[in-house]
């Protein structure tokens, strides 16, 4: 599934427009095969995993694709929060793409993910 040049453009402005959220250390679309398409991390944080690690995309793509199974009984996934030892991990999915925000564990997750649905027209 390809995008449009105009597209990222926008996600880019929207995903940088996140990261200046205090606690927020990494905001990134992805793809359904967890490829990012636009995002990054804060200037200011070093990651704790390179570019080899970034399975963890996947993973996320993966978690959405497979819960879509209970849509119909359950309704649809608002947010996916995986809290980790060292930071917060929140999936959002979106139309085509999915949302990934990774941010330090103080941060208050909920008002991240009510953030993110306003910035990417999600709500």
């Amino acid at each position: 599934m390809s995008q449009h040049p105009n597209e990222t453009k926008v996600f880019n402005k929207k995903c940088d427009l996140l990261l200046k959220e205090p606690h927020v250390r990494f905001v990134g679309v992805i793809n359904n095969m967890g490829r990012q398409i636009a995002g990054g991390y804060k200037k200011t944080i070093t990651p704790l995993v390179d570019e080899e690690d970034h399975k963890i995309s996947l993973e996320h793509a993966l978690e959405i694709m497979i819960t879509k199974d209970l849509d119909d009984s359950l309704g649809s996934i608002d947010s996916i929060v995986t809290r980790r030892k060292k930071v917060t991990m929140i999936t959002i999915p979106m139309e085509k793409f999915s949302l990934l925000i990774s941010t330090e564990r103080k941060a208050d997750a909920e008002k991240v993910i009510k953030k993110a649905s306003k910035l990417f027209d999600l709500e």
